[in-house]
């Protein structure tokens, strides 16, 4: 069996960390159309590396031997270091998006309420919360 192009396949893995911190700035400056415009080469990019010769075929077993050649190459570590900085961006990523959409539905959820007074706490100056039922003009006399 013959060796699998490490080079190329560190090449996708840098070009994906790469993407990753893309997104993220793209996401945390709400560039949506950025966002987007880098949702297909990513996957692109993960179908690359899905398809790579290094993903075991189960119609043809991996031989043991290469195995421990490949795990041996130094090339190998760095590929699965990127991959693991790639897997902690991607949650990040997930992680951003989860906060986001929780403020869009909070705020979606604040809109929609009809009694706005009725789950909103005020707090003074001290910290303690203010009465909900006191008048408008009730401090201006």
């Amino acid at each position: 069996m013959q060796q699998p192009d490490l080079q190329g396949l560190f090449k996708l893995v840098k070009r994906l960390d790469s993407l990753l911190t893309d997104e993220y700035e793209a996401l945390k400056t709400q560039k949506l159309d950025a966002f987007e415009a880098l949702q297909q080469e990513k996957i692109s990019l993960l179908h690359a590396l899905s398809s790579s010769d290094i993903v075991e075929n189960p119609d043809h077993p991996t031989d043991p031997e290469w195995l421990k050649e490949v795990a041996s190459n130094p090339l190998w570590s760095d590929i699965t270091r990127v991959l693991e900085k790639c897997k902690k961006s991607h949650q990040r990523n997930e992680l951003l998006i989860s906060k986001q959409l929780d403020a869009i539905k909070g705020a979606l959820s604040t809109l929609q309420n009809q009694d706005p007074a009725g789950s909103l706490e005020l707090y003074t100056k001290l910290g303690r919360v203010k009465s909900s039922r006191r008048s408008i003009l009730s401090d201006d006399a």
